[in-house]
């Protein structure tokens, strides 16, 4: 534990409110279900095939849902603090997504695969793991390529779990070359971009599973009737966070020289946050410190609003997409360069007579913000744009890669920003980007 000494307060504090929700949550989720339900839930949602769309909520329950998010947030943390890393916004982020993404699709059976196979490629660059954190925390979005074959029902579970386990190795190993390569593709404006590169690895995937007679087989499991519960636990974590960035200064030497208020200071920094664009790598932690933690509760609480005010269902994978929508807090998104973004999304579906209520649809709203940077770059009627793109193209893209990646909104926007920035180019002048 030489590394988690060596960590100040101040760098510890991200770190420490991360564990104190997990362990929140799990204890929520014993008492919500009780100790056996939960557990049973738990397995049941290990065993899934975890393809789009499967909300864990559906499958276990709210209980075993919270254990797994739980569990998933934890062991990300721990090996943060293993590793020595010090608070960014690129961590915090890829901590609060994993979270997010464990209420569908990611659980702790089919992403350690995934994450050994990227330290496995660490050692074989002779890099320190350090280096590729944050690749093997999302690479996640390709979770189900190893519950899909671990759990498929037609060989044995001898044959096929260790079958499983192998194919993550394997994704693991080259996923952080094809995810670096990935970002040219996009400039920045798509802040998903493990979302890129994992549609074109589940593409690729999902055609071998056909050719081989590997069933793959989408999913449709959304669940219901937990919006008080839902929406009373998300705007509670707004709260607390909203709390700690009001009132928790970073101690920073300059903070002490100035001698400012915490709230003053903070306020001062969330301010701020929203004169960027949000293009990757737009690190609000690096600049801001504590004061993420206020843009992140806005974040976090308005995209739950939008949710209860179209009259959707707090599903799973609705919940994922708040908590990404919170994550990217800390990393490219505030309400400035999210609102356009939705509201195209919105009156994308009304013009093309879809109801933005559905479980699919709310879906692409809340995960049409991964085109932040496009509204922050360019203003608010080009974000309109994009949102309403987004929702056209994220509808149809999933059926190539056959619910094999978990980020597919990430898989879509990158096609919109290709389409869209060039276009942006002849109305700028030629304006570079």
């Amino acid at each position: 534990m030489r590394n988690f000494h060596n960590l100040r307060k101040r760098e510890f504090m991200p770190f420490s409110l991360m564990i104190c929700v997990n362990l929140a949550l799990l204890a929520l989720g014993f008492i919500a279900d009780g100790p056996a339900e939960t557990w049973a839930g738990f397995t049941r949602i290990i065993q899934s095939r975890s393809i789009l769309v499967t909300d864990y909520i559906y499958i276990g329950g709210i209980g075993a849902t919270l254990m797994n998010v739980s569990i998933v947030g934890l062991a990300c943390t721990v090996m943060l603090i293993r590793l020595g890393l010090k608070p960014g916004g690129a961590n915090v982020m890829a901590v609060w997504m994993s979270m997010g993404f464990a209420f569908f699709g990611k659980n702790v059976f089919n992403m350690i695969p995934l994450t050994i196979g990227v330290w496995l490629y660490s050692r074989y660059v002779k890099h320190p793991f350090s280096q590729h954190y944050l690749g093997a925390m999302l690479v996640s979005t390709l979770s189900p390529t190893i519950s899909e074959i671990a759990f498929m029902g037609v060989y044995s579970r001898f044959i096929e779990i260790p079958a499983g386990i192998a194919m993550g190795f394997f994704i693991g190993f080259i996923f952080p070359v094809i995810s670096a390569e990935s970002v040219k593709t996009h400039n920045g404006f798509n802040l998903y971009n493990m979302g890129f590169a994992g549609g074109v690895v589940a593409t690729v995937l999902a055609t071998g599973y056909r050719n081989l007679g590997i069933p793959v087989r989408p999913a449709s499991y959304w669940s219901s009737g937990n919006n008080v519960f839902m929406a009373a636990l998300l705007y509670s974590i707004s709260a607390l966070v909203l709390l700690i960035g009001l009132f928790f200064d970073s101690t920073t030497k300059s903070a002490k020289k100035h001698k400012k208020e915490p709230i003053l200071k903070n306020l001062r920094g969330f301010r701020r946050i929203h004169g960027h664009s949000g293009r990757l790598l737009t690190d609000y932690y690096q600049m801001y410190e504590n004061s993420i933690y206020i843009n992140m509760a806005c974040l976090c609480a308005f995209g739950t609003t939008i949710v209860l005010i179209l009259g959707a269902q707090l599903s799973g994978p609705a919940v994922a997409g708040i908590l990404t929508m919170m994550a990217f807090g800390s990393l490219g998104k505030h309400m400035r360069n999210v609102t356009p973004i939705i509201i195209g999304a919105i009156l994308s579906d009304f013009a093309n007579n879809l109801d933005p209520a559905a479980p699919v649809n709310i879906v692409a709203i809340l995960f049409s913000t991964g085109l932040a940077p496009l509204a922050g770059a360019y203003g608010p009627i080009w974000g309109i744009i994009a949102g309403f793109l987004h929702v056209n193209v994220a509808t149809y893209i999933g059926s190539l890669n056959s619910g094999l990646n978990l980020y597919n909104n990430g898989f879509a926007a990158t096609f919109v920003v290709m389409f869209l920035l060039p276009v942006i180019t002849i109305f700028k002048k030629g304006e570079k980007y």
